[in-house]
């Protein structure tokens, strides 16, 4: 007789897990954090400043019951990715779910960013340190056998801003080679239990958001079909889905969650 089929509750369900969020605090990394601790996952928080990180943590414990753990990283540091790794699965026995969620950005127009701090910074935090801890993850997964991995890309990894909109340009070509990295790594690893993923957020009304003035955050809304800002917790199904089995077949997806924004 063939084994039932799981219900829907039952690949939703990842009791027993364990999920680092690298990027640990911050608008996205809140609702990303909630949506694995109402899956059932224990979860690390990860961050060069912990402060914010224990905030949050202790906001998941007191809504959820959440069981979180922090600790710090700058994930462009090979040997502090490659320890913080081992010491999850030392402390936890197991390393599930891996959210790259680290990310920083340089606004200026091309011709006046500056290499080491407008360039260099940005592709070391948002492309080399995606790579680190997925390499560092991916070694504990493939020797599991099982694990998914969801990198966070951004919906200027498929559009380009218009002058007049701004300009991000280290940060729109380290989220593109992001969602570039997610593929390779997904058909290397495929065959071998670990599914890579990314989530590609549009423009959300929070975080560097914040910091646009009206005019420009009003252009940039005029360019997206659902006529407003996405909110952070609009994240939550789709890191869901990527981080459950119910995404069991999928690897080397990107889900946009932009409202349309890249369909332009």
């Amino acid at each position: 007789m063939a084994a039932a089929e799981p219900t829907l509750a039952d690949m939703m369900d990842l009791s027993g897990r364990v999920a680092l969020l690298a990027g640990g605090h911050g608008p996205l990394a809140a609702p990303i954090a909630a949506a694995l601790a109402e899956l059932g996952c224990s979860i690390v928080l990860a961050a060069r400043r912990t402060g914010p990180c224990e905030e949050l943590a202790d906001s998941l414990v007191t809504r959820l019951g959440a069981t979180v753990d922090v600790r710090q990283l700058d994930v462009s540091d090979e040997a502090q990715v490659d320890g913080l790794v081992a010491g999850v699965v030392s402390r936890h026995g197991s390393l599930d779910v891996v959210v790259n969620n680290a990310a920083t950005f340089w606004a200026a127009p091309p011709e006046d960013v500056p290499l080491e701090r407008g360039w260099q910074r940005v592709v070391d935090v948002n492309l080399t340190g995606t790579f680190l801890v997925c390499r560092a993850a991916g070694r504990v997964m493939l020797a599991a056998g099982r694990g998914s991995i969801i990198n966070m890309a951004s919906s200027v990894a498929f559009i380009s801003f218009l002058p007049e909109v701004g300009s991000t340009l280290s940060y729109t070509v380290s989220k593109g080679a992001v969602v570039t990295l997610t593929r390779d790594l997904a058909s290397q690893w495929a065959g071998r239990g670990v599914r890579v993923n990314a989530v590609a957020p549009g423009s959300m009304d929070s975080g560097l958001m914040e910091s646009v003035p009206d005019e420009r955050k009003q252009r940039m809304v005029d360019q997206i079909p659902a006529g407003r800002l996405g909110r952070p917790h609009e994240l939550k199904g789709a890191v869901a889905f990527l981080a459950s089995d119910l995404s069991s077949y999928v690897t080397g997806s990107v889900v946009r969650v932009d409202g349309g924004q890249t369909l332009l």
